[in-house]
């Protein structure tokens, strides 16, 4: 079994030079820095050790056991294994899909299956014939072995005798009503006032629902963003930010209109500026209302 894994605590030191690596991620090639060599693990032995630089200086490394696997596929899997973390992080911060945002439960009978009384006590009765039985068989024995007279015995013999049929038919009696009876049963059977509360889980799955959409229409924002920005190390940060800009809706019989306050910086204004016009391109609509929505960035004259 092989293994993969980025380095925990200070990178250590490299001993091959970094040489560009071409990978492909969402279909845009990158190139990235990387020295590839073997180094020593305490307690383990040889294995692969990935260095990654950025700027010219290492950032990360990544150890491993797989000596042929291209070094930018490892890189790819480490980081989209760390993609998923931080979206997950990313989604119980910001959009609080770890809370529970309604309490209200339905008060239904209780269905469940719980022990049946009736086996229980069938059970109960079982064990006693079995004793019965049990006795009636020790009770021949000893009498067998006793050291009384032999007549004595011999006339003893068919009472005990008797003693253990009747034994076995009220085993054999006890199994047959036993295997009759259910071993659960729906706990309002048992006990009719018994109620259960469940949770209005199509209410919580719609606001899981809700605010999945919502991350992913601000992960697409932030890409469509992007490419107008060429910042890929901020471009999600911006995007949060921009979503806390002022303006205002106006609503006419044809259309709505969604004004935004124009960013202070003018890259970020202009970047803004040329998505909404893509937005704009093919314009949503509200659900139940055929009235297009329009996006546009206030003048700064007006602003001012």
């Amino acid at each position: 079994m092989d293994w993969v894994s980025y380095r925990r605590g200070p990178l250590a030191a490299t001993g091959a030079a970094p040489a560009p690596v071409a990978v492909v991620r969402a279909g845009t090639t990158r190139t990235l820095s990387l020295a590839d060599e073997t180094v020593e693990l305490a307690g383990y032995g040889p294995a692969r050790q990935l260095t990654v630089y950025e700027h010219g200086t290492p950032a990360l490394q990544i150890l491993t056991s797989l000596t042929s696997t291209s070094p930018a596929e490892l890189v790819v899997l480490l980081r989209a294994r760390w993609r998923i973390e931080n979206t997950y992080k990313y989604l119980t911060q910001h959009y609080g899909i770890d809370w529970l945002c309604d309490y209200r439960a339905d008060i239904t009978p209780n269905t469940a299956p719980v022990d049946n009384p009736a086996r229980i006590r069938g059970r109960a009765a079982r064990r006693a014939a079995d004793a019965d039985l049990a006795a009636a068989e020790r009770a021949l024995a000893q009498l067998l072995a006793s050291p009384a007279p032999v007549s004595e015995i011999n006339k003893a013999i068919p009472a005990a005798q008797q003693k253990i049929a009747t034994a076995s038919a009220r085993v054999e009696d006890a199994t047959r009503r036993l295997a009759a009876v259910p071993a659960k049963l729906p706990a309002n059977q048992v006990d009719p006032t018994a109620k259960r509360a469940r949770p209005r889980l199509p209410r919580r799955g719609l606001q899981m629902v809700l605010r999945l959409l919502a991350h992913n229409a601000e992960t697409w924002l932030a890409t469509r963003l992007d490419a107008y920005l060429n910042d890929p190390d901020e471009h999600r940060a911006l995007t949060r930010h921009l979503l806390h800009l002022g303006g205002s809706i106006h609503y006419t019989r044809r259309a709505v209109t969604v004004t935004l306050d124009r960013p202070d910086s003018p890259r970020l204004a202009r970047a803004l500026h040329l998505l909404l016009d893509e937005l704009n391109t093919t314009p949503a609509r509200l659900p139940g209302d055929q009235r297009p929505l329009t996006y546009r960035l206030t003048d700064r004259e007006s602003q001012q």
